[in-house]
């Protein structure tokens, strides 16, 4: 009986250390892999709307009409959405979709909001490049933890 035992255990052991072996070469993922191209297209885009907000900071304020920068308004929007479209496809990648969204969001009202009062003030110019800029950290760090 002991060596019956014996076997077992040994088997036991065995089969431990096969399925031990075969759980560290396993890797389950519920995040999306890395890719570089998704944070350098947020690191561009992060800098357009810097150099957005740094132009309107350097327009008197009497000339900060919407319709000076609807084009720019609306090439930012284009890229956020694109981005979003990237973020979206990809699979297990829920955060930096909503974190996209966020972003994008913000970009719309801001547009409204310049629309409809036709200027902008340098406190709120200051506070919202500010923002973004916090924005664009999080989702580059976002994805650059996915390495």
């Amino acid at each position: 009986m002991t060596g019956v035992r014996s076997a077992n255990r040994l088997w036991f052991a065995i089969l431990s250390l096969v399925f031990l072996a075969s759980m560290i070469g396993c890797t389950v993922r519920y995040a999306a892999e890395y890719d570089a191209s998704i944070k350098e297209e947020i690191i561009r885009i992060a800098k357009q709307v810097d150099l957005f907000y740094g132009r309107l900071l350097e327009t008197p304020s009497g000339e900060r009409q919407y319709k000076n920068y609807k084009d720019d308004y609306l090439k930012i929007e284009a890229d956020l959405r694109a981005l979003e479209l990237r973020n979206e496809i990809r699979t297990f990648n829920k955060e930096s979709t909503a974190q996209t969204k966020i972003a994008l969001d913000l970009w719309l009202e801001d547009r409204e909001s310049h629309k409809k009062d036709n200027t902008v003030d340098d406190a709120t110019l200051r506070l919202h490049r500010k923002q973004f800029t916090r924005v664009f950290v999080a989702m580059a760090k976002g994805e650059g933890a996915k390495q």
